[in-house]
């Protein structure tokens, strides 16, 4: 199997994955980049994400233009294509409309670590909020959330949802999960009272705990059984 093939199935299964975790409806994408190119795969706009094949997908530049596909690229594909421009190490993107982080991007409140596991995989400090509420279908747009994603493993979106990226799929998928578990934490505990977020040196030595292969696998494995379990993952 090529890479090509085998980033393609990943692709496929992760789409359908990310739609029953409920973190993408009928809109929201995950891509990978194509080693050694200046072009990425990713999942095309008219075809459900809970049903995508791997023979679906379709191939972009890093302008968004398409190359290679029997259906059109994404609308927000700019958002992905700008993030591989702007940052080498990126080898994945998801655009999520994950509906507690998308709360969250509401309100003029910063969204900090607070809670072991999720709230800690993205590092100290709050997570970047990329502040235009329009959708991004521009490459000046994109090269703007680019800007404010900056060195960061994920965006906030205002009242739209998130941009969250890694080094490889799995990665992504799994702080997929983790981010909007993390705000759904902290959306509770903040009806409660003030939450008592993580200082710099309690969030980094959670994160040594969270980021590690072995916690990404079992984050995926058990995504992939309940999607398995939900009758969704024949004829990848």
């Amino acid at each position: 199997m090529s890479d090509l093939s085998e980033l393609k199935i990943k692709l496929a299964m992760s789409s359908r994955m990310l739609f029953n975790a409920g973190l993408v409806d009928y809109s929201g994408h995950i891509s990978a980049r194509i080693p050694g190119s200046d072009h990425l795969v990713i999942l095309p706009h008219p075809v459900s994400r809970a049903t995508v094949k791997a023979s679906d997908m379709v191939i972009t530049d890093f302008e968004g233009k398409l190359i290679e596909g029997n259906y059109k690229a994404p609308s927000e594909v700019n958002m992905h294509a700008r993030a591989y421009k702007a940052r080498s190490d990126i080898q994945s993107v998801a655009h999520l409309h994950n509906h507690m982080v998308a709360t969250l991007s509401m309100v003029d409140k910063p969204f900090y670590p607070a809670s072991s596991n999720p709230g800690a995989f993205f590092g100290p400090g709050p997570l970047p909020k990329y502040m235009d509420p329009a959708l991004i279908h521009t490459i000046e747009q994109g090269d703007a959330v680019a800007k404010v994603l900056g060195k960061s493993d994920a965006v906030m979106l205002r009242g739209h949802g998130s941009m969250v990226v890694a080094h490889s799929i799995e990665w992504v998928f799994a702080g997929c999960i983790d981010l909007e578990e993390a705000a759904s934490r902290f959306y509770k505990a903040s009806l409660l009272g003030a939450v008592m977020v993580y200082n710099d040196d309690e969030t980094e030595r959670v994160m040594k705990q969270r980021r590690k292969d072995s916690v990404v696998q079992k984050v995926c494995d058990h995504n992939v059984a309940k999607t398995t379990l939900a009758g969704l993952m024949d004829d990848i």
